[in-house]
């Protein structure tokens, strides 16, 4: 996988000639959206093919300004006997800007709604893996930025349909290399249908050799070529009813639940405590650093896919607690400040993903006095987890059944079912698929598993409104200090090993108010530690710092935890990853990035 941000990918070509060929190729009155129907939708097949299916997958190289992801969501839309579910997976090594796309789309009015709709969600030209969703989530684009040559290897999916690239070799070469077209028939089902604009010589043959018949046909006055990938279609039925059990009903159970709930899943969701207890609220931003390792990598993508759940949520309705006043995370002194520009430098963020600040800006953006200069995350945010579970349990209705205050003893296996027994060797869940999301207790359930899984306690502190005590983001550095809604704020949070004492201490009050005043002098002024509320917690830590998620090595049990201090950072990501592992939809993350999750890495 490409391991650093695309910097500036979008088709920003200086000559005016190649300009003009694009800006004539994507016109409307060059009746382009016409040809994606034509070509690749007939093609294809479509809508004829998706007919039936509770999922449907297209894949395609060159997503350019998305008019065949366009025609067949339209499609899609208009069809009664549509797929349940729609999987539009792309690459894209030279992808508009946001701003530039909205612009081409403009004069589509036929599917101007779509259009806005991408534009709405388009991502920023970060290299990797971009899971959107639309239409309720039954229509997800999977756009993967970066050279089909570096990204086809990395895909998990099964495509029904191949969009393949409209320009010929003598143009992109490397997207027409033998090695990426039997990267594209790996990918393909058997039967799975292809089209290309492109009658280029030599592509018939490099296809044929990777395993599809090709045919060349007309279509609307235009010569296409179009064939079938080798072997039987797969069946046409609706996928049968799946059942799971999750055990743990926090932040990663309810999550990993609702996703399933949403594939047509029934699950019940063990929790055995009295009652749900979380802090106010929680920060949401991705991880730098200057090696741009994997945890930096994985993070982009789940905290810009966390952003597009969360806003879905409010949007749709669901009493979700979510707001964006951006983070401002500040250095803990001048070795860690240039640390932190050499970062920004090296990656080449786009500014609204990060950018470095100097102390005078950090001031600013604060609106108070600072220690320093620092990042600024402009679309950090807050999330109360709180509302998030209900919302989770809102959203995914009757599909889950609760189970409250039953401690799950231990496990077994009977047949094709996993039972999950109390002490007393009663019945608590039963399924076919047993989901661990019962944080550090997992690797108890588990022992074969090996999860190097640790409870660290954590403690926040509750300040009071104070109308002199104003803050125009959230800060973190030393902790963080973050509004709770109420004009008040929670700051936090301590972090011990060893301590499974759930009890709110004034002394942990103290350090909480000390880390603040250091990122923020005269914050805390006045302020008596005896005085405060707060919340405790435990949380689920791994030593790579990466949560779980992912099938382990015994039938049927999957992992969803060690989200650490970053739960609403790595959730709604590992909950999609996992759901679409159970439901064989195409993954949301590159092969790497899922097996650096996967819990089977403790074995090795």
């Amino acid at each position: 996988m490409i391991s650093v941000p695309v910097a500036k990918l979008d088709h920003n070509t200086e000559d005016p000639a190649a300009r003009r060929e694009l800006a004539g190729i994507h016109h409307p009155e060059s009746g382009a959206l016409a040809r994606a129907r034509r070509g690749f939708l007939a093609g294809c097949g479509l809508p004829l093919a998706w007919q039936g299916r509770a999922a449907f997958t297209i894949l395609e190289t060159g997503f350019g300004i998305g008019l065949n992801f366009l025609a067949a969501w339209d499609a899609w839309r208009q069809d009664p006997g549509r797929a349940r579910r729609l999987h539009f997976v792309s690459v894209e090594g030279r992808p508009f800007a946001r701003e530039d796309l909205a612009a081409v789309l403009a004069g589509f009015d036929e599917v101007a709604p779509l259009a806005q709709a991408l534009c709405g969600l388009w991502p920023p030209p970060l290299a990797g893996f971009h899971r959107l969703h639309f239409d309720g989530g039954h229509v997800m684009l999977t756009l993967v930025l970066g050279a089909p040559a570096d990204c086809l290897p990395q895909m998990v999916a099964r495509a029904d349909a191949l969009f393949l690239e409209g320009f010929g070799p003598a143009r992109e070469a490397s997207t027409w290399s033998p090695a990426v077209v039997r990267e594209l028939a790996r990918l393909a089902a058997p039967g799975a249908t292809v089209a290309t604009a492109t009658i280029a010589g030599g592509v018939r043959s490099v296809l044929a050799h990777a395993g599809f018949r090709i045919e060349k046909v007309n279509a609307g006055g235009h010569e296409m070529f179009t064939g079938v990938r080798d072997g039987a279609a797969q069946a046409g039925a609706a996928n049968p009813a799946r059942r799971a059990a999750v055990i743990g009903g926090g932040l990663a159970g309810t999550l990993a639940a609702e996703r399933l709930v949403m594939r047509g899943w029934d699950v019940a969701l063990v929790d055995a405590r009295e009652a749900r207890s979380t802090a106010a609220v929680g920060l949401l931003r991705p991880i730098a650093n200057l090696r741009d390792a994997t945890n930096a990598q994985i993070s982009r993508a789940a905290f810009l896919y966390a952003l597009q759940h969360y806003r879905a949520l409010q949007y749709d309705g669901y009493p979700l607690q979510w707001d964006q006043p951006g983070v401002l995370q500040l250095a803990s002194g001048d070795d860690e400040a240039r640390r932190f520009e050499a970062i920004t430098r090296a990656q080449g963020y786009p500014a609204e993903v990060l950018q470095y600040v100097d102390a005078e800006q950090a001031a600013h953006i604060a609106g108070r006095p600072t220690r320093g200069p620092g990042w600024w995350f402009a679309r950090g945010s807050l999330v109360s987890p709180e509302s998030l579970a209900i919302a989770s349990l809102a959203r995914a209705g009757t599909g889950i059944t609760r189970v409250a205050r039953r401690r799950v003893d231990r496990l077994e296996r009977e047949g094709s079912q996993w039972r999950a027994l109390d002490a007393g060797g009663r019945v608590v869940a039963e399924a076919p698929i047993l989901i661990l999301a019962n944080a550090a207790d997992a690797k108890r359930l588990l022992p074969q598993a090996r999860l190097a899984l640790s409870a660290v306690r954590g403690q926040v502190t509750y300040l009071p409104p104070d109308p002199g005590r104003r803050l125009g983001a959230i800060v973190a550095g030393s902790g963080y200090v973050a509004p709770t809604g109420d004009g008040g704020y929670c700051v936090g949070a301590t972090y011990q090993h060893d301590d499974t004492d759930e009890s709110v201490r004034a002394g942990d009050h103290v350090g909480n108010l000390e880390r603040a005043e250091s990122m923020l002098p005269g914050f805390t002024s006045g302020v008596d530690a005896r005085t405060l509320l707060g919340w405790t917690g435990l949380r689920a830590t791994v030593p790579d710092r990466l949560p779980i998620f992912g099938a382990a090595a015994v039938e049927g049990v999957h992992v969803a935890t060690g989200l650490g201090s970053r739960g609403l950072l790595w959730g709604p990501l590992g909950a999609e990853l996992l759901a679409c592992q159970l439901s064989g939809e195409p993954l949301p993350l590159s092969r790497d990035h899922m097996g650096a999750i996967s819990p089977r890495r403790f074995l090795s």
